[in-house]
Order: structure tokens, then sequence, then C-alpha cells
């Protein structure tokens, strides 16, 4: 269909969805998908993206270069705290939830500064994370209540501890 009638009723479907089912859409992204800017689309895409308290990448897939390239990392982790910082960002610090992967201190640090409402911690994958960071979560989001570590070996049980202690009510899971 090109313009009339037809593409108009396709645009106002689009433009319905709502923030559940585009949070559902946006978790089927690749992460270089995400950076392109599905946020943009149309009004309630950008709504969606600024409402949200949910940030869930955990289970976003990574693009492997074919016929065994090199795999820049430093650049996924680049994409991956930018990506969440913008999120933290159109939240306005609202965001209770966040699942990622491949993200530095950098960007735990910022969600620790800016989300003291987090809930729910989840980093897998995450090896440039260490106790810096997870030093700022325990003191800047104490309503913590999930803290989920896989594969992030740089974080130390003493880090744990001290979100333990500054968070009464979060348990932790560290694989």
């Amino acid at each position: 269909m090109s313009g009339g009638e037809g593409s108009k009723n396709s645009e106002v479907e689009w433009d319905n969805l709502t923030p559940d089912l585009l949070l559902n859409v946006f978790a089927r992204l690749t992460l270089d998908e995400m950076m392109e800017g599905p946020l943009q689309v149309c009004k309630p895409w950008i709504e969606a993206g600024k409402t949200t308290n949910v940030f869930d990448f955990g289970g976003c897939t990574v693009q492997i270069p074919a016929g065994g390239g090199e795999f820049d990392w430093d650049a996924m982790e680049d994409k991956m705290d930018k990506l969440l910082k913008a999120y933290v960002d159109r939240s306005h610090g609202g965001l209770k939830i966040i699942k990622t992967k491949l993200c530095t201190d950098a960007s735990i640090s910022y969600v620790a500064q800016k989300c003291p409402d987090l809930e729910v911690l989840w980093l897998t994958s995450c090896p440039c994370v260490t106790d810096a960071s997870m030093t700022k979560i325990a003191t800047g989001c104490t309503k913590l209540k999930e803290l989920r570590i896989l594969s992030s070996f740089q974080i130390t049980e003493s880090a744990l501890k001290m979100v333990k202690d500054n968070c009464p009510n979060v348990e932790v899971t560290k694989k």
C-alpha cells in the first residue's frame, strides 16, 4: 500500500499500541536496532519510552560477526551504556526494573545516582562492572529488592555484602 487510506489506517494502528505491547516489541529488537531509534517512530512510542519504569535488555541479541571476525566488546558496551543512560533520562530516574548485559561501571553508577527507587537489577555478562559501581548502588538504591549477577566476575562478595547491609529487603544471587 502506498499512500491513501490503507496507509493512514496502518499508522493509526501503530499509534494505538499500548505501552506494554511497545515494550514487548522493543524487547525483541537487537541492540543495534534499538540504537537506531524506534522511540522516534511516533508520539505514542516516544511517550512510552518516557513513562516506562522497566529497562529489559538482558535478553537482547548481540550480533556476532559472521566468518569469525573480531567482536568489538568495547563498542558493544559503549552502545549498551548509552542506551541505558538514555532510558534513565527518559524515565526521569523512575526506572524500577533494569535487566541488562554488557554494560560498564559508568552506566551502573549513573543508575545509582539517578534511580533511587530501583527495585530490581540484573547484570549479565558485564565484565566491566566492578565493586565501584556496586558500592554506589548500595548507597543510592536502598529500595533494591533483587540483585542478580550472572557472569560478571569483577563484583566481589565484599561489595555484595555492602548491598545487603544497605538494602534491607534485597535478595542477592550471583552465578
